[in-house]
């Protein structure tokens, strides 16, 4: 099912808003989650977890805000949000190609030099937005859309098109934990986290790495995507390795994470498929990436590592179009 063409516009519109009123506004506003990641009380069952941080992203910013329905509009967003968080909820691709049936949507927070009064100001004077209260808060919605927004504090707009009063209980006022600190801190440390429960919700995306009948069996993925330039790896420095990414499409990104399992039969033969199709992709390259046979391990009887996984900048991108296809149920 693809989203209306006026709901895209009205969320275009949206982060275009925020655009204009970051170029109007006189002082910066950092995000107010600076001892724990925003991203720890996001998702659910059925949920996929997506978060970016922007001040990274170089070359990847065009399909990255891909995910976003009319993102693609909003190139300038990039340079003011610092961060990126959303969870998309997804319906379960049935092994017959079919859809079970699920309200499709998207909830998450835009992090970065946000101003509360200044938004707040210019949504009441465009046609379509209406105030709503929200506890101790203002929010808006586009009733024709269902695009609901919340500014809640400088430095942080929530943003809904399901329930957001739900996103607001959950991911601002009471902060319930779904993942745990510790992999959200790892997801925040990269280009590009993900994490998801019972990826089965995930097979169209999945299907070219990992069968559904072994997706099945996965309770969990997190994954994490840094990027080095192809020549050969910075200096270490946070500043080279941004400033590599922002001006060389010739990348190598690495990939890092951990697949937890329900079997220990599971955890052999999903090993055992990714290698496979790993050594198949190493065969084919001109030079091997150094330590190559140490990027899929067996931790556990329940968990494969992924450790420093070769993907090349076209590989991504075309993950991230496969990422939005299933996001947007095209």
């Amino acid at each position: 099912m693809k989203p209306d063409g006026h709901i895209i516009q009205t969320v275009a519109l949206f982060f275009l808003l925020i655009v204009s009123v970051f170029l109007s506004a006189g002082c910066a506003h950092r995000s107010p989650f600076t001892d724990e990641p925003y991203a720890v009380s996001v998702g659910g069952e059925k949920e996929f977890i997506l978060t970016i941080d922007m001040d990274r992203a170089g070359v990847l910013t065009d399909s990255l805000l891909l995910l976003i329905p009319g993102g693609e509009n909003t190139a300038a967003l990039a340079d003011r949000v610092s961060r990126l968080t959303l969870s998309a909820v997804l319906p379960e691709m049935q092994e017959d190609g079919t859809y079970t049936e699920t309200t499709p949507g998207f909830y998450g927070a835009a992090e970065g030099d946000i101003s509360m009064p200044l938004i707040n100001a210019l949504l009441s004077f465009v046609d379509g937005w209406k105030k709503r209260p929200l506890e101790t808060s203002s929010a808006w919605e586009n009733p024709e859309s269902g695009l609901k927004v919340s500014i809640p504090e400088n430095g942080l707009a929530l943003f809904s098109t399901l329930e957001l009063e739900d996103a607001y209980e959950k991911t601002y006022v009471s902060r319930e934990l779904y993942i745990p600190l510790d992999i959200a801190e790892r997801l925040s440390n990269g280009i590009i986290g993900f994490y998801v429960e019972k990826p089965r919700y995930l097979f169209s995306f999945l299907e070219d790495v990992i069968p559904y009948s072994l997706l099945v069996s996965i309770d969990s993925i997190w994954m994490t995507i840094d990027s080095f330039p192809a020549a050969g790896e910075p200096d270490g420095e946070l500043e080279s390795v941004t400033a590599a990414v922002k001006e060389s499409d010739d990348i190598v990104y690495a990939l890092y994470g951990v697949i937890t399992t329900t079997q220990k039969s599971a955890t052999t033969v999903i090993s055992l498929t990714l290698k496979k199709k790993y050594l198949e992709k190493i065969r084919a390259m001109e030079s091997k990436p150094e330590n190559w046979m140490e990027s899929i391990l067996v931790d556990s009887s329940q968990e494969i590592i992924i450790n420093n996984m070769e993907m090349k900048n076209e590989e991504l991108v075309q993950l991230l179009q496969n990422l939005t296809q299933t996001m947007l149920q095209e």
